[in-house]
């Protein structure tokens, strides 16, 4: 912590520099280059490089998620508007300047709402949104963020490969435009080595039974339960074919919609998955070896 220097230190320093003026110039000089280049880089990055983490953030009754790899760097969803000051900042904290990916799931301000000031206060390289992402408010003044920024938004090719450090992702839905947001929702699987994990947005267990109809893979270790554990989503046929070891469940305390429902937690513990939520616990980091995931340190 910074301090006043007193009339003493003062003093003692003022004679230090007549004393020995040659050492006092490059003690001024060695500390002004520190502040410099303390400013330029804005602080060390403090995510380890020794594997994967992602990051559950909490921002309430809402989603995000950013994801870690070898010094790269990929931001799901950023929550309500209200919640820019908390992703922005989570983000930062790390030390992070640059985001590989930005990726709107969907267009419901919950998702999509902090996502403008994210991309204005990062460099992005890739911003990707789901193709039929509506015209919501939030989700115009995220586009708006986007253009002034001198970026396109993309949808990404289902099936496509995409890299970041050494994990592997790719898009496996929608499938379709289901005329409802939730299920018109980006649904990204990642793997890190022999482990995997499953981004759902808020997609419903239509859109669930379709995947696993259409033969999509959607085995994971770890997964973003959907819809914040809406009864809606979920379901018990998705759970057994997805078969994650761990569900992550995003939404804030004694949110108005009940979330997680009572019959969710009932299907998730029925299919022997460890819940971590982020209104009980806050913001959750799992890390993977690329062998095996386990929950560190937020």
């Amino acid at each position: 912590m910074s301090r006043k220097m007193s009339k003493r230190d003062a003093d003692k320093l003022a004679k230090f520099a007549r004393k020995y003026p040659i050492a006092a110039l490059v003690i001024v000089i060695i500390v002004a280059l520190a502040v410099f280049i303390s400013q330029k880089t804005g602080g060390t990055v403090t995510v380890p490089m020794d594997g994967l983490y992602v990051h559950y953030i909490d921002v309430g009754q809402g989603d995000s998620e950013l994801v870690c790899c070898g010094g790269e760097y990929m931001l799901i969803d950023a929550g309500e508007p209200s919640a820019s000051d908390t992703v922005v900042n989570y983000i930062r904290d790390l030390g992070i300047k640059k985001l590989s990916y930005v990726v709107c799931t969907h267009g419901h301000a919950d998702h999509c709402g902090g996502l403008d000031a994210v991309v204005e206060s990062f460099e992005v390289e890739t911003v990707f949104t789901s193709p039929y992402a509506g015209d919501a408010a939030s989700y115009e003044i995220f586009v708006q963020a986007v253009a002034d920024a001198d970026l396109t938004l993309e949808v990404p090719e289902l099936g496509a490969k995409y890299r970041l450090g050494d994990a592997q992702f790719e898009f496996i839905g929608p499938l379709s435009d289901h005329k409802n947001l939730n299920d018109d929702s980006l649904v990204m699987r990642l793997e890190y080595g022999d482990t995997s994990f499953l981004f759902t947005g808020d997609m419903t267990a239509k859109a669930e039974k379709e995947l696993i109809d259409d033969g999509m893979d959607v085995r994971c270790d770890v997964l973003k339960v959907a819809h914040h554990g809406s009864s809606g989503s979920s379901c018990y046929q998705f759970l057994y074919e997805a078969q994650p070891q761990i569900g992550v469940i995003s939404c804030e305390k004694g949110n108005e919609y009940g979330h997680p429902h009572e019959e969710t937690l009932s299907r998730l513990s029925d299919a022997d998955i460890t819940v971590y939520r982020t209104d009980i616990e806050g913001s959750i980091v799992i890390f993977s070896d690329g062998m095996k995931v386990e929950r560190r340190a937020a």
